[in-house]
């Protein structure tokens, strides 16, 4: 992959997406889960105003997909290898906060 100006300018605007602790929960638990907003809101504990909020942005970026079944709109993650991203950047933290050594690269 070639990487360029306008890739990385891209790439920053997913980062500042991703800058958020309600939407990497929402990620994370729409990881295994299809569901509606009232269904999120139960399960993390956030706000209505703010998962729908959240939501939108997700889906802005297509992150998330949704669709309609009857009054109904349910949520599912549209893009699994973000949920890479967040677990590279969640393991980087954890050795960060542990002070462990990072893997030494494998490749030669």
């Amino acid at each position: 992959m070639t990487v360029n100006d306008d890739l990385l300018t891209e790439a920053v605007k997913v980062y500042k997406v991703l800058a958020n602790v309600h939407r990497i929960k929402i990620l994370t638990f729409l990881e295994n889960n299809q569901a509606d907003v009232t269904t999120i809101v139960a399960h993390l504990q956030i706000a209505q105003p703010i998962v729908s909020h959240q939501l939108a942005i997700l889906h802005d970026y297509q992150l998330v997909s949704k669709r309609r079944e009857g009054k109904h709109i349910y949520y599912c993650l549209d893009d699994p290898h973000i949920l890479k991203v967040i677990d590279a950047t969640l393991g980087h933290v954890q050795h960060e906060i542990t002070g462990q050594p990072h893997p030494k690269n494998q490749k030669d």
